[in-house]
């Protein structure tokens, strides 16, 4: 190691190991929950499992094969990309992607997961160097305690967001920095670089960023007011700045937020309050889990900081005006976690659907900094304060347990209140002990840096793993069906889907062309149009589980693959096999577009019961009144440990009985040769068991869908068993039975199949055919109403219409007309634009800085010289 090198690692030593401490810790802790390659488990859990790891296999597919980032047919129908990547994808480091292999994917996660947390503690560690111009191994042990936090840990998984948690520190840092000397440079490089990289995180930090600039100039001294509202201006300025940076990013990204979900929130009618106040006191301690999904907020940060921060308000050389803003913004905080009407706010004016308190990482950054200050200070505090405040962090640890206040483990307890005791006893000593005062501080920050540890090791290994040999299970199976589908169809459009569902985003994780898919920017239409017509669908997700043949030929899914081998599936007949994975090919897929009446605009498709609203699809879409469907209820059922209400015909209340085994058992018995579906959603119900002849399978998505039992012949029966979930004393069951005809279907076909839209030419954001109009209709596509489709009709620009309010409708006249579309997300344009300059400005504004600090530092070496008289 060259001289220089090892001059630099000594002087950021303290930085070097505030990384590399965090870093190993997290391998440590899934080390020993047997990580691959030390065993056969991921870390890529709950969303990450279903979205982000998905996610990251597309962002590397389309990297690979150099294609756009605007758009991809790999889930949802069609989806925009962009906003996907805006949300989840646009951090500097999955860039990694580029090494790793496809059968790597979820380790590059992980390792990126690593990197983000160990860069936590540096950059906090750096914070705290220049914030307070101290250096020493605190440094490394405050990092390290922001880094192991139960928000790092509890959330780890939630990738995207940790980029934006690396970059705080350094926005606060540069505010610091802008009120005291007027640079604000890193400040505006910093939040631009978190508004770009994740928009929904950077919200929170730029509501918070106004607060503390606020707290920050009012609080600086020895500069004058001109000075101030001079800074006030330069806040303003690279605020604006910050945000146009993020123009590319942002502009196209809100366009897609107001066809989801997220445009249908509104502000809360009355308040409310999620917590009492002992239960959020007890989550500032140790030994307690994370909040991983849902649950109480993670607000731990070190059992020290409680001690610590008393002693930061007893620091006389700290002026009160300080200690107020600081506290009264850290309590701010800490009631708008708990309460309805600022929760909503802080979240962008939308309700988290689980993850409370996702911006709670400012509260323990404040209660961090607070408390660094509090141990740099001291020896300037009574020295009986940290032994009462340890005699009253027991008496509430005591009371809380004594009298059953919040409901915790009983090693918690013990470990909380003799950490308590320990530091309590630390802190006084070092008051006590002058001569020894230096060895007790690397003891206690010894103590400090093994309860982080502990902790980081503890959360994680409670969030727990996945099987990484089931995710990568059928990955080798699936390419090799894909490669035969891709030499067969050539350069024609088609879809694809899997019978059936590990995750919910498998097509997108294997990059095949499907319709399911889990994003906080799915289009709300097509989530919506889903449910109305049987898939599974909720807030923000979809998937293919509800198919019947009429969906399947409406949104073309031309093969399917499944783990089942038979002559057919529905409409699909086998095609081939590889590794037991079998290929169907479907000969009723209708194409990516059609013509249809036009009454299809006119198709009410708000109905509950699904085989009605094909029914209408299909009779919209033809104007015919053949129906595919024949609807009909189920005998009423009989009911173990509950009681049973008759709603209507196809809806039924049960309320519990007792705390045993509770089940509603349906009979059918077929009095037909018939092709048998039905259509269930059921509230507060673990599972569904259906029974048929020798066939038995299990659904456990109460919210439900259609499910296809097959053919019947007279006499044979069906069984339909509902689990009753025991944490619900009561629930409705809605249960509908149809009977399909497949000779219907067929004339529905071979009408449809007459006027398709023939693609030449297909790609991510491209399209180009020509279709044969022999009546003048709507040209029905399969692709999610989105505007930033451009259409063009025989060369003219056109204005598409909304079909269901989800799909693209084209308005056709007879003749042969030539179709034509592009994709670009609606203000990408203008927003590259917007960034582009910002990012000039930036950069202008960073050289202008620069030289004015030189000019400032040449003056001052100038006079201290001694040339100037």
């Amino acid at each position: 190691m060259s001289r220089k090198i090892k001059s630099w690692v000594s002087r950021n030593a303290f930085h070097i190991l505030a990384f590399l401490i965090p870093f190993f810790v997290v391998v440590v802790a899934f080390i020993c929950q047997g990580m691959w390659p030390f065993g056969d488990r991921g870390i890529a859990i709950i969303d990450s499992y279903h979205q982000y790891v998905p996610f990251l296999s597309e962002l590397q597919y389309k990297w690979r094969h150099f294609d756009s980032l605007f758009y991809s047919w790999n889930g949802g129908l069609g989806m925009n990309f962009w906003a996907v990547i805006a949300y989840y994808l646009a951090s500097p480091l999955n860039l990694l992607l580029l090494v790793f292999p496809k059968s790597m994917v979820m380790e590059c996660f992980s390792l990126i997961v690593f990197i983000k947390i160990g860069l936590s503690g540096l950059s906090f560690s750096y914070f705290l160097k220049k914030r307070f111009h101290h250096e020493g191994i605190e440094l490394t042990v405050f990092g390290c305690c922001y880094a192991l936090s139960s928000f790092s840990i509890g959330y780890s998984w939630n990738i995207m967001w940790l980029d934006c948690i690396v970059l705080f520190p350094l926005v606060m840092l540069g505010i610091y920095r802008l009120c005291r000397n007027g640079r604000g440079w890193l400040y505006g490089i910093s939040l631009a670089l978190c508004i770009f990289i994740n928009y929904y995180i950077a919200f929170m930090i730029c509501i918070f960023s106004c607060i503390d600039f606020l707290m920050e100039i009012v609080c600086v001294r020895h500069v004058s007011m001109k000075k101030k509202i001079c800074r006030i201006f330069k806040f303003a300025g690279y605020s604006l700045i910050a945000g146009g940076f993020g123009a590319v990013m942002l502009i196209p990204t809100a366009s897609a937020l107001m066809a989801s979900q997220s445009a249908k929130s509104s502000f809360p009618s009355s308040i409310k309050f999620y917590r009492d106040f002992f239960e959020l006191l007890c989550q500032h301690f140790t030994a307690i889990e994370p909040t991983d999904l849902s649950g109480n907020f993670n607000l731990y940060c070190g059992v020290a900081v409680l001690l610590l921060i008393p002693v930061y308000l007893a620091n006389k050389r700290i002026r009160i005006q300080d200690k107020i803003f600081h506290i009264a913004v850290a309590a701010f905080l800490l009631i708008s976690l708990n309460t309805n009407y600022l929760t909503y706010i802080w979240h962008g004016f939308h309700f988290p659907n689980d993850l409370p308190g996702r911006y709670s990482f400012i509260y323990i950054f404040m209660l961090l900094t607070m408390a660094y200050e509090g141990f740099r200070g001291l020896n300037r505090c009574p020295r009986w304060l940290p032994a009462v405040s340890a005699e009253i962090w027991m008496l509430v640890l005591a009371g809380c347990w004594w009298f059953d206040l919040v409901d915790l483990e009983s090693y918690t307890w013990v470990i909380n209140c003799v950490a308590v005791w320990i530091y309590g006893l630390l802190l006084t000593c070092v008051l006590l002990w002058k001569n020894k005062k230096r060895k007790l501080k690397v003891l206690l920050l010894g103590i400090m840096l093994v309860e982080a540890c502990g902790y980081g090791i503890f959360g994680l290994c409670h969030n727990g793993t996945v099987d990484r040999k089931d995710y990568y299970s059928d990955q080798k199976a699936v390419w090799t069906l894909k490669s035969e589908i891709e030499e067969r169809e050539a350069d024609n459009f088609y879809r694809v889907e899997l019978e059936e569902r590990r995750g919910r985003d498998d097509v997108t994780w294997h990059n095949i062309p499907g319709m399911s898919l889990f994003s906080s920017t799915v289009n709300a239409g097509v989530d919506h149009l889903a449910k109305r017509l049987g898939f599974f669908a909720v807030t923000n997700k979809y998937s293919y589980q509800g198919a019947t043949p009429e969906t399947d030929a409406f949104f073309n899914i031309k093969y399917l693959m499944s783990n089942q081998k038979s002559d057919t599936v529905r409409t699909f007949e086998w095609m081939s096999e590889a590794d037991g994975k079998n290929l169907y090919i479907n000969h009723c897929a209708l194409g990516l577009g059609f013509m249809v009446s036009d009454n299809i605009l006119n198709w009410d498709y708000e109905k509950t019961n699904p085989f009605d609203v094909i029914n209408q699809m299909v009779m919209a879409s033809t104007d015919s009144e053949e129906k595919p469907f024949r609807y009909f209820g189920i005998p009423d059922p009989s009911a173990e440990g509950c009681d049973l209400t008759t709603d209507t015909w196809a809806d039924w209340s049960y309320t519990s009985t007792d705390n045993g085994e509770e089940e509603i058992t349906y009979t059918y018995v077929s009095d037909k040769e018939q092709d048998f579906y039905f259509y269930f959603k059921a509230a507060h119900c673990v599972s569904v068991r259906v029974a048929y002849l020798e066939n038995k399978k299990t659904y456990s998505d109460e919210d439900g869908h259609i499910v296809h039992v097959g053919q019947l012949s007279e006499g044979d029966e069906v069984t339909l068993t509902f689990k009753l979930d025991k944490d619900y004393s009561s629930g409705t069951i809605k249960l509908i039975a149809a009977e399909h005809s497949m000779d219907t279907f067929y004339n529905i076909f071979n009408t449809l199949s007459e006027q398709k839209w023939d693609i030449d030419r297909a790609t991510s954001t491209k399209l180009h055919g020509s279709v044969d109009v022999q009546k003048a209709g709507m040209l029905f596509t399969s692709i999610p109403y989105d505007e930033g489709w451009h259409i063009r009709v025989d060369g003219q620009d056109t204005e598409p219409e909304k079909i269901g309010d989800a799909f693209i409708g084209i308005s056709l006249s007879g003749g042969t007309h030539e179709i034509e579309m592009s994709y670009c997300p609606k203000g990408f344009k203008s927003g590259l634009c917007i960034t582009v300059v910002c990012g000039i400005l930036l950069i202008l504004t960073g050289f202008i800085e620069k030289k004015r600090c030189q000019d400032v530092y040449n003056r001052k070496k100038y006079k201290i010289s001694g040339t100037e008289v």
